[in-house]
């Protein structure tokens, strides 16, 4: 069967990233996915959605919650909450005690900035 279109990305991504969730730095891999900071929708080539800069390994629930714009992060690592996601959901999530983002690089950051302005929801002016 021939391999599947970006499949050996998540196993560049885990190396990336350690074998750790960018985050939290869980370990476990039925807990990570494979995550896009600017998603495959919104690439121009398959040079952008293969880059292994758009990508970083997310525990399943920070994956969803990323996916969806609930959270976003600043060219620090900094964890970005957006207002839609209510402050009960946010302590369920534990969203309030997390580290920074580790392993960022450079080429990560366009990625980022897209999430942030593309993605991530925010009131409507």
């Amino acid at each position: 069967m021939p391999p599947r279109r970006g499949q050996g990305k998540q196993t560049q991504e885990k190396r990336q990233w350690g074998g750790a969730c960018s985050l939290t730095r869980i370990t476990h891999p039925r807990l990570l996915r494979a995550s896009h900071m600017k998603p495959w929708a919104d690439c121009a080539t398959d040079g952008e959605r293969l880059d292994v800069h758009n990508g970083m390994l997310l525990a399943a629930h920070l994956d969803a919650a990323f996916d969806a714009g609930l959270i976003a992060f600043t060219d620090g690592g900094a964890l970005i909450v957006s207002p839609a996601l209510s402050p009960p959901d946010r302590a369920r999530l534990g969203l309030a005690a997390m580290p920074l983002l580790v392993g960022l690089k450079p080429a990560h950051l366009p990625y980022l900035a897209h999430h942030r302005t593309r993605v991530l929801q925010t009131p409507a002016a």
